[in-house]
């Protein structure tokens, strides 16, 4: 897939209860526009239980014109119950191109409980 996809930020110190937003860039490097789907994953995998996002880019479809650049956000909350053992969420998203001839393209983040 011919986008450039990454955090703003690699990491940040995010305590459970605060309201956070991250936001990530995606540039489309193609002379055509493209469509394409985030589907996030969480290490560990009980994180997901915990991991609230508000708002995230990946609820929808995104179209991305030729050579466009586009800042997406992701609003989120660690939810207060999370096991104390949990130190560290790792957030992660494979784009997938839903036009024909579709190859994916995945970045990490992480968010640290600090």
């Amino acid at each position: 897939m011919p986008w450039k996809f990454a955090p703003l930020q690699d990491v940040v110190e995010v305590h459970p209860g605060q309201l956070m937003q991250v936001e990530y860039k995606v540039v489309n490097d193609s002379d055509v526009p493209i469509t394409g789907q985030a589907i996030p994953s969480y290490g560990p995998a009980l994180a997901v239980k915990y991991f609230k996002k508000i708002e995230c880019f990946c609820f929808s479809k995104q179209v991305l014109q030729p050579h466009e650049s586009k800042l997406m956000p992701v609003l989120f909350v660690i939810d207060q119950s999370l096991p104390k053992d949990v130190r560290t969420i790792t957030l992660s998203y494979t784009f997938f191109n839903l036009n024909p001839g579709a190859q994916a393209a995945g970045v990490n983040g992480s968010a640290s409980n600090g």
